[in-house]
């Protein structure tokens, strides 16, 4: 008999947080001329569509440099400067370029990433870094982020850093 209530139970929150609405989901507009939305988070990657200035867009994880959306049926990866938007509870954001987002090295070879003392290649390396290794931005740049790693703390080039693991 308890099976059967807990069953029952389990049942209930199952119907109930189905009826919750999903209009707790994020909101953005695009800010931009045409944006493209991309298969990856990669300016290099495959384009899926472009859409206009105004376009609306369901964020679905929001990032410093890249944002996943979902947008006219179509689920892709767009830049986060060409999106503004508010949450449901009425908070607005702007794609930001600081604070603690986890990246990781994507070199797109087997070679490892510098950790620069400085924002300049040739800057004293505080060590090197393979593909996949996790790093924590503390402040996202054009060139390069400065970032925390192991307990290091420098920059490495922002084009060698991705939001998906390699």
């Amino acid at each position: 008999m308890k099976i059967k209530r807990i069953t029952a139970l389990l049942l209930c929150l199952i119907l109930l947080l189905s009826l919750i609405p999903s209009s707790v989901a994020e909101k953005a507009t695009i800010t931009g001329y045409l944006v493209r939305l991309r298969v990856s988070a990669s300016s290099r990657a495959r384009v899926l569509d472009a859409f206009p200035k105004g376009t609306s867009v369901t964020v679905l994880d929001r990032g410093d440099l890249w944002t996943k959306v979902r947008v006219r049926g179509k689920t892709g990866y767009m830049m986060s400067r060409y999106l503004t938007g508010s949450t449901s509870g009425g908070s607005s954001y702007s794609g930001s370029t600081s604070g603690g987002t986890i990246m990781y090295v994507n070199t797109g070879t087997a070679n490892p990433l510098h950790l620069r003392a400085e924002a300049s290649a040739s800057s004293v390396s505080l060590g090197k870094f393979r593909n996949g290794t996790a790093v924590t931005v503390l402040k996202r740049g054009r060139y390069w982020t400065r970032v925390s790693v192991k307990g290091r703390v420098g920059y490495m080039g922002s084009q060698y850093l991705s939001y998906t693991k390699p």
